[in-house]
Parts: C-alpha cells; structure tokens; sequence
C-alpha cells in the first residue's frame, strides 16, 4: 500500500482555506453544494507504521520509508504490548498507526544515560523511531514502546461509511485507537477542538504535535481522492511552535571580502 503524508495547516485562515478547497472540489466533481462534516484525531509526535494481518495474524511491519518502501520492523513491533498479534477476527486488513514512547520512559532513558555519561536523547519521537529500528528486540521490549492505530488502508468486504465508523471498528477489532477524537459539523467546530488541545495537550503521556483533520464521509473521502503526495480530504493543524527563552552569550563579527 503507497504512503502519504499530510499537508501541513499553522493557521485558522490556512483551515479555512482548506475547507474552502474541499467544497469547491467536491461542487466541481458532483455540480452540487456539499458540506461535509470532519473528524479531528490528535496528531501523535512517534513514528508511521504499516501493518499487515492475513486471516487476523499480523504478517508484516513497516516503516513509512520513502512511500513506496519501507523498513521491515516486523520482529520488534511484536514486542509492542499494544499491537495486537491476533486480531478479534480472521480477516485480510492493512492498518497504519503510530509508535510512539512516554514522556515518563523517555526521561528514565535520559537519567540513564547521564548516569553513564552519553549524550542524551533529543526528543521521544526520536527515541521511537530508533528503537523501531534497532537489532535487539529485546532492547525494543525493555523501552515499552505504545501505539496508536488510526486508519485502514485495506480491509476484506468490511465497508466503514464515516471516519468515525472506521475507528470503532480498529478498537472493535482489538486495536489500540486514542479516545480523543470529534467528529465536528463544520470547519468552526474544528477550530475550537484545536484551540481546546493547545491548552491542553501538555496534560497526555505522549507528545502531541497537532490534530489531523479528515473530511468524515468516506464517499467524499473517495471523491477528493489524493494529490501526487497527500490527500485532499485530510490535513495537519499544527500547534505553535514552542517558544522558550535564551541567551545569546557572545557574537563575533567578521568583516567579509566586499
């Protein structure tokens, strides 16, 4: 299954534009006025994986890699507790989700590393990405690593209809799924769920980046279909920047050849 990433949103204006060339799209492809609705899903900070179950047995686990091909991460997501080896039923399905390590584990792998003198670790959704990768899958279990899944790429027979519909049956089905998403009537409503995590996200175990909006309906979902990198009916809001304050210690001036 080919990988995408979502488009990027910083601002109100940028998701109302959004909304915008949704409705316009979807008037130009059906002649008719459409508002659709959307769900908004916390943008979790780890790493994209891929998972494959055939009969409901995991086979296979990907990075995102390059969208086409990824790293076969198979035998550590294994030892992710909340990844399911076998699912509640024996279907063909490929669902994609994030990896991701606590802000608590996180800073007890950061006191260990000061103990021993290395340098520390940069930020958790680093970490995660590097145990994904690593040798040693016992050194994958010993960092317990969680997960979160929150789409089907593919699924035998089984048709969602609404964004909604689709989480409920990854959790049905023995997925890990976050409890904080909203399904959202219009773009304004959307607006507000944003500015409500801002204040908030801080408070979760993991860290948050954003939220991820997804036009619900998967009809217009199929309508609005993908650009070449990214798909039309979704997109990332990001959170501001974290502004912290600094000193600057010293500044060299150079005078240059002109």
């Amino acid at each position: 299954v080919s990988q995408w990433s979502f488009n990027d949103a910083f601002t109100e204006e940028d998701v109302i534009d959004f909304d915008k060339r949704v409705k316009n799209f979807l008037y130009k492809e059906s002649g008719k006025e459409i508002n659709p609705t959307y769900t908004c899903e916390l943008k979790i900070d780890g790493l994209k994986v891929v998972l494959e179950y055939k009969d409901g047995i995991l086979v296979s686990a990907a990075t995102r890699g390059d969208g086409k091909v990824g790293e076969d991460v198979t035998v550590n997501v294994r030892t992710i507790e909340s990844i399911p080896i076998k699912i509640k039923k024996p279907i063909n399905i490929i669902v994609e989700g994030e990896v991701w390590i606590s802000k608590k584990q996180f800073e007890l792998l950061n006191q260990d590393r000061i103990k021993s003198g290395e340098v520390l670790y940069a930020n958790p959704r680093n970490v995660a990405a590097g145990t994904i990768r690593q040798l040693d899958p016992k050194i994958v279990a010993e960092r317990k690593l969680d997960s979160f899944i929150y789409d089907v790429a593919y699924i035998d027979d089984i048709e969602p209809k609404s964004q909604i519909e689709e989480l409920d049956l990854l959790k049905d089905l023995g997925f890990k799924v976050n409890k904080n998403k909203k399904y959202c009537k219009d773009i304004r409503e959307v607006i507000d769920f944003w500015k409500e995590w801002q204040k908030k996200s801080n408070k979760e175990p993991y860290q948050i980046d954003g939220i991820v909006i997804k036009v619900s309906e998967k009809e217009f979902q199929k309508v609005l279909g993908f650009t070449g990198k990214a798909p039309r009916f979704a997109i990332a809001f990001k959170f501001p920047a974290e502004q912290v304050t600094t000193v600057v210690e010293d500044i060299l001036f150079q005078v240059g050849r002109t």
